[in-house]
């Protein structure tokens, strides 16, 4: 009777939808929000996973994109990489199916769900109706093999259906696709797909980017570094980053005949010794099986963990950039007056995940972004070497970037500075904000570091303003010299009653410069100029470019007070 009154028929209206039915309703959930940003997302998808091909297999990444237009907001996008390719039966798989792909390790990852890939191939068909278009050439053996596709994606059942295969002959690896969109835009604002390729090249020297955009402008984003980064290892979980739940999961799946080899193998930092103190803790036999493990006995295990003390967990799974690699980067694409690099040592963040921050800073140049043909400050955002375009309000690196006081470092008006900040958070487990993965969580952990690793870049920055500042002060005091000296000359042979001395040699007690030209000496302008500018770095100049006293000066205070907070 309720039944009828509320219209309910349990067998007909009830329905389960598949991930492909969930992210055809709520494609923002995969970024896929606006006519700018949906390309863009596109973009990262299909650049970030071409990376991590590559690198696994241990080569330098190349990759070509043609975006071609074909009416207002219709685009054919062509992406081409030199990886390791696809074997035939995967490529469906890859392209078709949600939550499906080789990044659900607990391992440094550009993507870490399986949907980008897929979401992109659902895109276009949700715009177009269009079917994908795929060649891919893999090793199988020694033999290259390669494959032409043509396939749709089957939404309601998650998968792909093929509807055209043929062999094709490749002398290569790699894997081209190509995808039709609508109610798209290609723009060259900041959060548009040109920019994305900009920012990656930072955060990727060592790859290769070339371009043709819908007017048929070629670019071509050289290597700056040709290293191809170090893999990273799979690492274990820390007990401290262990809930009740990833305690049973781990006992349902593990071939561990006992509780006391299952958490010694499946955990970082756990040790025999350590699995004895936890049974005299919680009274737990440790030798019981782990599929009778109930979830009582895993809240106790979990509860004992967050009071015992464990080495923090290891970082060899971790693989920065390298400041080295980050400072030739920005050279590359920001040609900067001045650049300064740092990459922090691992920390944790959440009691057992570790991360690494490194930043950048770039000033001058082509640093920073163009408005209205004036130079303003930007703020780069990467999470595993990945740009973040988007939602940068609720992301922790903005937040600790906006909270420093940067007029203690000479920049009164940050965003009227050509100057450009990189920040790449490093980790197993990012803590992004939502599965789009354009935010990062604003954990303290992770805002403290990024704090300490900018304001220490933003001193050398102050150093080399000060230096620079002082040196055209010098430099003008130089003119004023040149200016009137003569003058003074003159007017004091006309007071003295004789004859007027050789400039230069007047000229030559008030500078060095004059003195090794009067004798006939080359100067080397550039080690002298060097020279200066180290001795005046080691002063401290007031704004009449007067050297005064630096004995107890406020930035050495200021200097003291940071390192003590680094120290603790």
């Amino acid at each position: 009777m309720v039944q009828q009154e509320i219209g309910l028929d349990w067998e007909e209206d009830f329905q389960r939808l598949t991930p492909s039915q969930f992210f055809r309703k709520n494609k923002q959930m995969l970024g896929f929000t606006g006519k700018i940003r949906s390309l863009t997302i596109v973009f990262h998808e299909l650049i970030t996973n071409s990376f991590d091909a590559a690198e696994e297999s241990g080569i330098l990444p190349d990759i070509d994109i043609e975006l071609k237009r074909i009416d207002k907001e219709h685009y054919i996008l062509r992406h081409k990489d030199n990886g390791p390719g696809i074997p035939e039966e995967y490529v469906m798989q890859v392209y078709c199916m949600m939550f499906a792909g080789s990044k659900f390790r607990n391992i440094q990852s550009r993507g870490q769900q399986g949907l980008g890939c897929s979401g992109c191939v659902l895109l276009s068909q949700m715009t177009t109706g269009k079917p994908a278009r795929v060649i891919s050439c893999y090793k199988d053996g020694d033999e290259i093999k390669g494959v032409k596709m043509k396939f749709q994606m089957d939404v309601e059942n998650n998968r792909g259906i093929l509807m055209e295969r043929e062999d094709y002959e490749c002398g290569e690896t790699g894997v081209c696709i190509e995808l039709q969109f609508k109610d798209v835009s290609y723009s060259l604002a900041e959060q548009g797909a040109f920019e994305y390729i900009r920012r990656t090249m930072i955060g990727n020297p060592h790859a290769r980017i070339t371009f043709r955009d819908p007017s048929g402008h070629k670019y071509i984003f050289k290597r700056a570094a040709n290293i191809v980064p170090v893999q990273p290892k799979e690492v274990l979980p820390h007990p401290k980053g262990v809930s009740a739940d990833d305690l049973m999961t781990m006992a349902k799946n593990t071939d561990s005949r006992r509780y006391k080899s299952m958490m010694t193998s499946s955990m970082s930092r756990m040790s025999n010794k350590r699995v004895d103190e936890i049974a005299a803790e919680t009274g737990i036999d440790m030798n019981k099986r782990p599929k009778d493990m109930t979830f009582q006995e895993a809240e106790a295990i979990v509860h004992c963990f967050k009071k015992m003390k464990f080495m923090a967990p290891p970082t060899d799974g971790l693989i920065p950039i390298g400041s080295e690699q980050i400072e030739k980067g920005m050279k590359q694409i920001l040609k900067p007056e001045f650049v300064t690099t740092i990459t922090r040592k691992p920390v944790t963040y959440a009691g057992g995940v570790s991360f690494i921050i490194e930043a950048g800073l770039a000033y001058g140049g082509e640093a920073g972004r163009i408005v209205n043909e004036q130079r303003k400050s930007e703020i780069m955002r990467f999470a595993n070497r990945v740009p973040l375009t988007f939602d940068a309000g609720s992301c922790a690196i903005t937040e600790a970037l906006k909270s420093i006081d940067w007029k203690r470092y000479g920049l009164k008006d940050l965003d009227n500075t050509p100057l450009t900040l990189f920040v790449n958070i490093i980790s197993t487990q990012v803590p992004y904000l939502s599965t789009g993965k354009q935010s990062v969580s604003p954990e303290p952990e992770i805002v403290h570091e990024i704090r300490q690793a900018t304001m220490k870049l933003a001193r050398k920055l102050q150093k080399h303003l000060r230096a620079k500042k002082a040196a055209k002060e010098k430099e003008k005091r130089s003119k004023v010299f040149e200016e009137y000296v003569p003058v003074i000359i003159e007017e004091a042979a006309k007071l003295g009653e004789t004859g007027v001395p050789e400039y230069q040699e007047v000229l030559a007690k008030v500078t060095k410069r004059a003195l090794a030209e009067l004798l006939g000496e080359k100067v080397d302008d550039d080690e002298t100029e060097e020279e200066e500018l180290d001795a005046i770095i080691m002063e401290e100049v007031d704004e009449h470019g007067r050297v005064v006293e630096d004995n107890n000066s406020s930035l050495d205070n200021f200097k003291e007070d940071e390192e003590e907070e680094l120290d603790e």
